[in-house]
């Protein structure tokens, strides 16, 4: 009698194990996971690298007569909602091949993904200087005006008021500039997953009036709502690049259109973070090339020579190289593509 009690005892405990199992694995897991994969809310929020794939939503396009009645002034974006577009034919304030020189020589990037790229002008120099690129843009008007050449495998159209998007992939760097002011606090997390996606985050932000600016912030406010999604600030790398920009300003270096470049967006408000999730992997480890071998403290390292008795480095940990023809080609291209007086 005891026996029976006790294997009855031991049954009814095994089912009751089994049934709080099953309600488990059903609350935690998604059945579209592999087993034992829990199910996160990916990409919308929270920390760390988005998973699965997202989908791109282009703009809505708006009427004709919808279209006259937005008064854009110098601003582009013909046919698209109010929100979007904000873009002009060359803007200079934005522009700076100095620092885009930086970014490759000095911390390395060989990869980047241009947010609110508008027509392409950063986007083509990442090109036509051999960096693996690609941009995200709200706006139609300015992918039909782009000046990228195959921008078809470019682009992705998307507009983040109708929900998130992020790339495949990890890029070593996000360029964003003149973008986060054009996007409310309620749609900000569908573009965050693109910068928690890369390993440097260079962007800027209005700290004036413009198109559709709808969240001008002091610097601080920036910082404190990047470091909220796992973004370090770094000071030491924006004032390295906005010295770069001040310096080129400064130098009134001409630009394709035979004005010099006034890169003050990026020497006023320009910050830079890091993503210790992306920076830390594997496939991002050549960022921050300087060299490393010392010659003396009036001269920057060199880099290590076998012949010395140092341990050169490897190619894949050397920043790409970079060339007059490909400044010439990108300068050639900004030129096809403008109105010159």
């Amino acid at each position: 009698m005891k026996s029976s009690f006790l294997k009855f005892v031991v049954s009814a405990v095994l089912f009751f194990a089994f049934i709080n199992l099953f309600v488990t694995l059903k609350t935690n897991f998604s059945p579209n996971e592999s087993y034992g994969a829990p199910e996160l809310e990916v990409g919308h929020g929270g920390l760390g690298i988005p998973r699965g794939t997202a989908i791109a939503l282009p703009s809505v396009r708006i009427s004709d007569e919808e279209s006259k009645a937005v008064k854009r002034k110098i601003y582009g974006g013909e046919g698209d909602k109010v929100h979007l577009g904000g873009f002009t034919e060359l803007d200079l304030d934005g522009v700076s091949p100095s620092v885009w020189k930086e970014m490759v020589e000095y911390m390395g990037i060989k990869s980047v993904i241009d947010v609110g790229c508008g027509r392409g002008t950063s986007t083509s120099w990442f090109i036509l200087h051999g960096l693996d690129t690609a941009c995200v843009e709200g706006s139609h008007d300015a992918i039909q005006q782009s000046m990228i050449p195959d921008k078809e495998n470019v682009y992705t159209e998307h507009d983040f008021s109708r929900g998130p998007w992020w790339p495949a992939k990890t890029y070593d760097a996000v360029w964003s500039v003149e973008f986060l002011e054009h996007v409310g606090r309620n749609f900000q997390q569908n573009f965050m997953p693109v910068f928690q996606s890369a390993a440097i985050i260079i962007a800027t932000s209005s700290n004036w009036g413009g198109w559709h600016h709808v969240e001008v912030h002091r610097d601080e406010w920036w910082i404190v709502k990047m470091q909220s999604y796992g973004l370090v600030y770094s000071e030491s790398l924006t004032k390295r690049v906005k010295d770069t920009a001040l310096k080129e300003q400064n130098q009134e270096i001409k630009a394709p259109n035979g004005k010099t470049y006034r890169p003050q967006h990026l020497w006023t408000t320009v910050l830079v973070y890091i993503n210790p999730a992306v920076a830390s992997l594997p496939k991002h480890q050549h960022l921050f090339s300087e060299h490393g071998c010392f010659r003396s403290r009036e001269n920057p390292n060199v880099p290590c020579e076998a012949q010395k008795g140092e341990t050169e480095m490897t190619d894949d940990y050397l920043p790409l190289k970079l060339t007059k023809d490909m400044d010439e080609s990108w300068e050639n291209l900004v030129r096809k593509n403008i109105q010159l007086n």
